[in-house]
């Protein structure tokens, strides 16, 4: 892993690259985070630790599963393109994914008793590049350098309501992912040097617990009509030791070579999010969110990655929805949202940190009672191409697919 980093900041610093795939800054650490699944919460900054609706499962905060009233099932789809360019040429490269999946269970409504599990993606690696290189030593070839995976994250939860509406929430989290660097280098025939590749796949796994909580409705100290629903949240994950195994694959013109390197640990740190949100009448909702990580103190095999730093992020969402319309007419149900957030990312390249500035929107079309089809557009912003470094113009694409069902009904005595 330390060769393939040493290549990437060679790349990143002296070589004219067409990248035919995602961000080259997702080769560094874990990739790059992924903090919301699904359009609701992507269009509203891509957090909403404080929300608990009946109708939609919060991934980021297990407390926010206590208001559920239906079972719930939600499928999302995101489309991600990135424009990339550096200081002498770009490339634009797209990806369509499954982007997660969770299925809610409300057991006993008024106790705010929920069983929700999923998977979700925690982080994404997703890059391409091809270059050709004029050695004076050994010709002309063909090089390219090519990352995929990520991790997911895989849970089970339950949410309970304590005494003054509090919530609570704990989940059990199983991290699984495979990360797979391909470097190729391909000489012409008429060449006397022979192409060779060097692949290295690596699968992690690890476990840990995710609690939550969401306070009751604190707008009631203010005595007004209008401003409502005031609720704080907050969650956190502790440290995660990931276990890594690794496999490298040479090949050359003598053959394949194939070497396990053991298991080694990684070390991911604690998460820690606070969270805000208030409703204005019954019809606009809004949140303010922090999510930190400080990635300094991330470590593989025992040693700090000094291409890592801090993360943290700031979200503001709204949300408009007329709960309360009797209209039978479609558009009367639609519920718009609108987001923004910024971003330091977790990746500090030559010393030069990068920040990423994100602007969001997002609409729910109804389909049925309580079933809508979401959809939310992020434009986002990172990096430079100061210092020879990147710069990057994210689109992404979100649709989740959410049904609510009665499956359990309680028999009268």
């Amino acid at each position: 892993m330390k060769k393939i980093k040493i290549i990437l900041l060679f790349l990143l610093t002296s070589i004219p690259v067409m990248a035919q795939g995602g961000s080259l800054y997702s080769g560094f650490g874990i990739g790059d985070l992924r903090t919301s699944y699904s359009a609701r919460r992507f269009a509203m900054g891509e957090m909403g630790i404080a929300l608990s609706d009946v109708d939609y499962l919060n991934s980021l905060n297990p407390a926010g599963w206590n208001s559920i009233r239906l079972t719930r099932f939600e499928l999302s789809m995101n489309y991600a393109g990135s424009n990339i360019q550096s200081s002498s040429s770009s490339a634009f490269y797209s990806k369509t994914v499954i982007n997660g999946m969770m299925l809610g269970f409300p057991l006993e409504h008024d106790l705010g008793l929920s069983v929700t599990l999923g998977q979700v993606p925690y982080s994404q690696v997703g890059y391409e590049i091809k270059t050709n290189v004029n050695d004076p030593l050994v010709g002309t070839y063909n090089y390219s350098d090519k990352g995929d995976g990520g991790l997911s994250k895989l849970f089970v939860g339950v949410s309970y309501r304590l005494p003054f509406d509090f919530s609570i929430g704990l989940s059990y989290d199983y991290y699984i992912g495979r990360v797979t660097h391909n470097l190729v280098a391909a000489f012409d025939a008429a060449s006397s040097f022979k192409s060779a590749s060097f692949e290295k796949e690596t699968s992690y796994h690890g476990m840990s617990l995710t609690s939550g909580i969401i306070s009751g409705d604190i707008s009631k100290l203010f005595g007004s009509s209008e401003f409502k629903d005031f609720r704080i949240g907050v969650v956190y994950t502790p440290s995660v030791t990931l276990s890594a195994d690794s496999v490298d694959n040479s090949t050359t013109s003598i053959g394949t070579v194939t070497t396990a390197t053991g298991s080694i640990k990684n070390n991911l740190p604690y998460k820690l999010g606070i969270g805000t949100t208030f409703k204005y009448t019954n019809k606009y909702t809004f949140t303010l969110d922090y999510l930190y990580q400080p990635f300094s103190e991330y470590t593989s095999n025992g040693k700090q990655d000094l291409n890592l730093q801090n993360y943290y992020k700031v979200g503001l969402g709204f949300e408009y929805r007329d709960i309360e319309t009797r209209s039978n007419a479609f558009w009367d149900h639609v519920m718009y949202r609108a987001g923004l957030s910024f971003e330091q990312t977790q990746y500090k390249i030559k010393g030069i940190g990068l920040n990423q500035y994100s602007i969001y929107g997002g609409i729910s079309l109804p389909i049925s009672f309580d079933n809508t089809i979401d959809l939310a557009f992020q434009y986002s912003k990172r990096g430079t191409t100061d210092n020879n470094l990147l710069l990057e113009n994210i689109y992404k694409f979100t649709v989740t697919i959410s049904i609510g069902d009665l499956w359990f009904i309680r028999p009268d005595r």
